[in-house]
């Protein structure tokens, strides 16, 4: 349906799914007889301006969806606005166009991702984040705490290097009492997902603290599309025993208005997990969102979630007790590792379409707690006691966004200039005991931290010709550090009281030449930044700058013919000295500067009208360096953890009546586990596998993991430890072993 509401040289509107009501990005839309092109942006919107009297055919097409043309006759000087909505059917690659509108970075990171989104199983928020090409992530604590995060070079930790947003809430928490960034999904239930946008590098004014490696925004569903009651349940065969169960509820709030659509999630995990001590993980999640339609132009989005969870973990165990027989490679040396974490997030969105422009702005708060048992070093330490650490934090996060966005006319061209800004503010409460059996013996660590992000932004997109864009931008970020030490300091401990600001301009620069809808090539280039905890930041009082990243990458995006596409970058990022507060034992730690190159490669086949082919491979070397943009180390060079070859990639197959397969793989290589090259992190290949069948009403699905019951480790690192009756500490590979054979069966009901 298209709904004409003025008729006039200027054309704006918006596209949704006509099943659902979702709105649908990344349409193309085409006017016959001008050379005028464009695509919806993320909120469904396109628009058009000096356009000549006359008639015309508007073209809409999207991969996935049946085309649509609706004739227009434009005889005035107002604004045509279309509303007109998409009927979907299968995924076809062949209609996928390389387009001048469309955001590139990394060749496959914005482009790509879309075809993988709808054909991949998605089980959860942690798969949907290894939907990012070269992505890799290892959960080490019984399933609640936050993954660890591996791409281009990086050991992301937690989310250093990885910046996360969920429909524009920061997920990332700086000064946190485990690791900087720390950044917790799991409070994201994965069916309430629409869709995730992604950028690579330093080179996007849009995204600002801990946004180096790469930049992630989860978009939630407006509407539900259906109603959804779904059982799950698996087993690891070696535990002969039922290992998780999940129960999920996606329920549409009735309400007469056509105005307003509310819907409710419920979703609720009990998980055993396939280690000998039983990982007790129980997590509660709980999401509603509410959409109301002021007018034509305008919007309101109100969301709000609930997630609590607790578990048990068996942690990183030494690969000496596992050789001496002492404990079973599923076994643990301190059982009373894990934690507990809630997290509740408001969020009220405005939107507001003006003219040939867009104003959006946002509020959001959250609450949150965090409480960690880990014990990494075992009795190296304390040799009655045991080293158990336990950590803390509890914050509040509240914030603002702003965002305005017009087309207009420049000489012959239609740019689009983008103005931003945001605020951020988070009261830390952060401590670090030492917890032998989770009783708590000594504060090692208790401050109370009090910090502010501002930030401002500038971006404007040239559209030289409908071959050549250009998008120059510039972003301000300053912080505030204010930090207040509750132990009183001696001679054995450092303060870490005190007071600081930093503040750094970004300059961003991407180029985008399309040669065709067969090829297009970029260059993105740019400087970014991850702040520091402020622990570390207020130390030197002298040091205004935060630390610099500057990245810069050249690629390609190609379609070989009508069913194949694949996609090349070269890109290069050197970081300039970073101060790390560890948060496991409390103190400061000086990483240097570091350099990393590395090449994306990724291809997309549709084989036949039912299988789809994906392989992403992405090969990279990470090395410290003496100053910062200077030379390599002469020894202890090597990144420890961060990967140096990665592949993933697999099948799928989609049938008309509603069966569908999928076997993927996960591959990473060898690589270093500390400076000096002596340890290494062992590689791994995991093999999966995964079947749905889908009616109307009901849905069924079977899904493996690890379909060869390969051992494997999926989190490693190297560390100094003492077991009980050693004399001596030993450095050597700690693991946490990765899934064995799983097998999960999915039950569904849609209404």
């Amino acid at each position: 349906m298209a709904i004409l509401s003025a008729q006039t040289s200027a054309i704006k509107g918006t596209i949704k799914d006509k099943g659902s009501q979702v709105i649908l990005e990344n349409v193309f839309v085409n006017i016959d007889k001008t050379n005028s092109h464009s695509h919806t942006d993320d909120k469904g919107n396109f628009f058009f301006v000096n356009i000549p009297f006359g008639n015309y055919d508007i073209e809409f097409k999207k991969p996935g969806y049946e085309k649509q043309l609706f004739k227009l006759k434009l005889f005035s000087s107002d604004t045509a606005f279309l509303e007109t909505s998409l009927i979907s059917k299968s995924v076809a690659l062949s209609e996928v166009a390389v387009a001048i509108d469309r955001p590139v970075s990394a060749a496959s990171s914005s482009y790509l991702s879309q075809q993988d989104f709808a054909n991949r199983p998605k089980n959860s928020a942690q798969d949907m984040l290894r939907m990012v090409p070269g992505l890799f992530i290892a959960q080490h604590a019984g399933g609640g705490k936050s993954e660890q995060i591996f791409i281009r070079g990086f050991d992301a930790d937690h989310g250093t290097d990885v910046a996360t947003f969920v429909d524009g809430i920061p997920v990332n928490m700086p000064s946190h009492g485990h690791g900087q960034g720390y950044a917790d999904l799991h409070f994201l239930i994965p069916e309430v997902v629409e869709g995730m946008s992604i950028f690579k590098g330093a080179s996007s004014p849009l995204y600002g603290d801990f946004a180096t490696a790469a930049a992630v925004n989860f978009k939630t569903l407006d509407s539900l599309p259906y109603n959804l009651l779904q059982l799950e349940s698996g087993s690891v065969p070696q535990t002969n025993a039922v290992t998780s169960n999940r129960g999920l509820a996606l329920l549409t709030v009735p309400i007469s208005s056509k105005t307003i659509s509310s819907y409710f999630a419920a979703d609720v995990v009990n998980n055993r997990g396939f280690f000998e001590r039983s990982q007790d993980f129980k997590r509660v999640n709980l999401f509603s969102k509410t959409t109301l339609s002021i007018n034509e132009h305008s919007s309101i989005h109100f969301s709000v979630s609930g997630f609590g969870s607790s578990w048990n973990a068996s942690g990183q165990i030494p690969e000496r007790a596992v050789e001496q027989k002492l404990i079973s490679r599923y076994g643990s040396v301190d059982p009373n590792e894990g934690g507990t974490t809630q997290r509740n997030n408001y969020n009220l969105v405005y939107n507001n379409k003006l003219g040939t422009g867009e104003f959006e702005i946002q509020a959001y708060m959250s609450s949150y707690r965090f409480k960690l048992f880990s014990n990494f070093t075992f009795f190296l330490n304390d040799s009655v006691n045991g080293d158990m650490i336990e950590q803390n934090d509890n914050r509040t996060i509240s914030g603002m966004n702003a965002k305005y966005c017009v087309g207009h006319p420049f000489f012959k061209m239609f740019n689009k200039f983008t103005l931003g800004a945001s605020f951020r503010a988070d009261d830390i409460d952060n401590s670090l005991w030492h917890s032998p059996q989770r009783e708590r013996l000594k504060v090692n660590a208790h401050s109370q931290i009090h910090q502010r992000s501002n930030a401002v932004y500038v971006n404007e997109l040239f559209r030289f010709n409908n071959h050549f864009r250009a998008e120059i931008g510039l972003r301000y970020d300053y912080f505030i550090f204010d930090v207040e030490d509750l132990i009183p300091s001696d001679s054995m401990r450092t303060n870490y009281s005190g007071f600081n600001y930093q503040a750094a301009f970004n300059p961003k620069l991407n180029l985008i030449y399309t040669v065709n809808d067969r090829a297009q090539f970029f260059l993105n280039a740019g400087s970014g930044y991850h702040s520091n905890d402020a622990r570390s930041s207020v130390q030197d009082k002298t040091q205004h700058q935060l630390p610099i990243a500057i990245s810069a990458e050249v690629g390609t995006l190609l379609r070989l013919n009508q069913k194949t596409i694949i996609s090349a970058a070269v890109w290069g990022m050197d970081l300039n000295n970073e101060l790390v507060y560890v948060g496991d034992d409390g103190t400061t730690e000086n990483k240097g500067a570091s350099r990393r190159v590395g090449i994306d490669l990724s291809g997309r086949a549709q084989l036949v009208s039912w299988l789809y082919m994906d392989v992403d491979i992405n090969v990279s070397k990470g090395r410290f360096i003496d100053t910062p943009f200077g030379n390599e180390k002469k020894e202890g060079y090597y990144i420890p953890l961060a990967p140096t070859l990665t592949s993933a990639g697999g099948l799928t197959s989609k049938f008309k009546n509603g069966l569908e397969f999928g076997l993927r793989y996960r591959y990473m290589k060898d690589r270093p586990a500390n400076e000096t090259n002596t340890i290494m992190a062992r590689g791994y290949n995991v093999i999966d596998f995964s079947t749905n069948y889908k009616t109307r009403h009901f849905k069924m699905g079977l899904f493996i993991e690890n379909i060869f019951n390969v051992n494997w480790n999926e989190a490693q690192f190297a560390t100094e430890t003492r077991l009980r009756n050693e004399n001596k500490p030993v450095d050597e590979l700690h693991f946490t072993p990765g899934t064995p054979f799983y097998a999960k069966l999915v039950l569904g009901y849609m209404f």
